[in-house]
């Protein structure tokens, strides 16, 4: 099992990067997506509608059990089992190419602390069962100190070109190992806007591996806007041939 995750600031394109992978691995099932970002859209850009299938995220559960809004039968089971059963029944979209979760936006007041410790269990209990598991994380670092996983085996910084973001790669190749996230390969990955002459620059900046540059590809804003699902995207579109680049050149 191969665990990968994006890191990086808002709007830098870690979801559209995951999203890729996922069409990258579609043949190497079985794979699970975690959206561990609040905002949501993994599952638009790979063509997953939650509420059409009838499938809710770790917060709705926990809202759920929270305020006794589930089956009268489950109302006298512990809380874990109350959970795990949820999970199974509702949580888990299992589809073509991949089988996917949510930890989505947390409809009462208070930290995320408990959706996330209950997604860091979940991943420890399923994630055996896949070949891939690819994670898309939200802006900021407060996520990476609940340590929704403690095992990765690449995590890949993107970033656009600016001094936050090179600042930003660097505190969290700082922060995963001071809280003791255990990962076997740490990279920059470029997002479209970096311009070419510059990217020489990034190992210097940040002190982590160069993997490559995702290129511009119109299609992948127009399907942002349709909501067309990225596995649409045609073989040689720019952005695949990228991620393929920079598979190929992290050893995959």
């Amino acid at each position: 099992m191969k665990k990968i995750v994006s890191i990086g600031r808002g709007g830098v394109g870690k979801t559209v990067f995951i999203a890729l992978l996922a069409k990258y691995f579609r043949d190497q099932k079985p794979i699970l997506l975690i959206d561990a970002d609040p905002d949501q859209n993994l599952a638009e850009m790979t063509g997953v509608d939650l509420g059409k299938n009838g499938t809710k995220t770790v917060s709705d559960i926990l809202f759920d059990v929270k305020f006794d809004k589930i089956e009268e039968g489950l109302k006298s089971l512990a809380l874990a089992d109350k959970i795990d059963y949820l999970f199974n029944q509702k949580v888990l979209y299992e589809g073509k190419y991949f089988d996917f979760i949510s930890i989505g936006t947390k409809w009462t007041e208070g930290c995320y602390c408990q959706p996330n410790n209950i997604l860091k269990g979940i991943i420890a209990k399923i994630e055996k069962h896949y070949s891939y598991v690819l994670i898309d994380s939200p802006a900021g670092l407060e996520h990476l100190n609940r340590r929704i996983t403690s095992s990765i085996d690449e995590i890949f910084a993107i970033i656009d070109p600016s001094w936050k973001a090179f600042e930003s790669a660097k505190r969290v190749h700082k922060l995963v190992q001071e809280i003791g996230i255990k990962f076997k390969n740490f990279y920059a990955v470029a997002n479209y806007r970096f311009p070419d002459e510059r990217l020489e620059s990034i190992e210097k900046e940040t002190g982590l591996k160069f993997a490559g540059k995702l290129r511009y590809d119109e299609d992948i804003e127009n399907y942002s806007l349709s909501g067309k699902s990225i596995f649409e995207l045609i073989e040689d579109s720019p952005a695949f041939n990228s991620i393929k680049e920079i598979m190929k050149k992290v050893g995959y």
